[in-house]
């Protein structure tokens, strides 16, 4: 089978929600509003906004865990991934359309501000759920998110509110 894979740019509608499968595992849910704006003819540098496509986006283990910790309401985000389009009947009998992706990849766009990326060793849906219970079982081979012995976790890193590219330094 061929899936369809899609790459959308836009803002969160609400926070993102934990959700519970039938299998009892969690999973993050968030709707995306996606406008396109493209330039007017005839009018150099001036644009306007074609219409607005809502998407439903599902998340998965880690990624859905991180979601529901990094994003929130307004915020600008790019997600890839499975696009999945249904029809479904309402209960008055009329038809709809609902257009999900399946997301392997989200994160905020960075077109619209900067992001600090925070590496975390157990991804968390929050105190005591399934996914806490899954990795709070299993052992971490090696370093690996020790704090006082992972290597990356240990590096030196420049006070992030004073440096990089776009931060202005104050004149000399």
């Amino acid at each position: 089978m061929q899936d369809t894979i899609v790459t959308v740019h836009g803002r969160l509608v609400a926070d993102p929600e934990v959700c519970v499968g039938r299998s009892g595992q969690p999973y993050a849910k968030f709707r995306v509003a996606s406008t396109p704006r493209r330039p007017v003819s005839g009018q150099p540098g001036a644009f306007e906004d074609g219409d607005t496509a809502f998407y439903t986006v599902y998340a998965f283990r880690n990624l859905g865990a991180n979601v529901v910790k990094s994003f929130g309401k307004g915020e600008p985000v790019v997600v890839h991934g499975r696009l999945r389009v249904r029809e479904f009947q309402r209960e008055d009998k009329s038809y709809g359309t609902s257009v999900n992706i399946d997301a392997n990849v989200a994160g905020h766009d960075l077109s619209w501000g900067q992001a600090v990326y925070e590496k975390v060793a157990k991804p968390s849906y929050g105190s005591g759920d399934r996914m806490d219970d899954a990795f709070g079982a299993q052992e971490e081979s090696g370093s690996y998110g020790d704090p006082e012995h992972d290597d990356y976790l240990l590096a030196e890193r420049p006070d992030v509110a004073s440096s990089g590219p776009l931060v202005e330094q104050p004149a000399a």
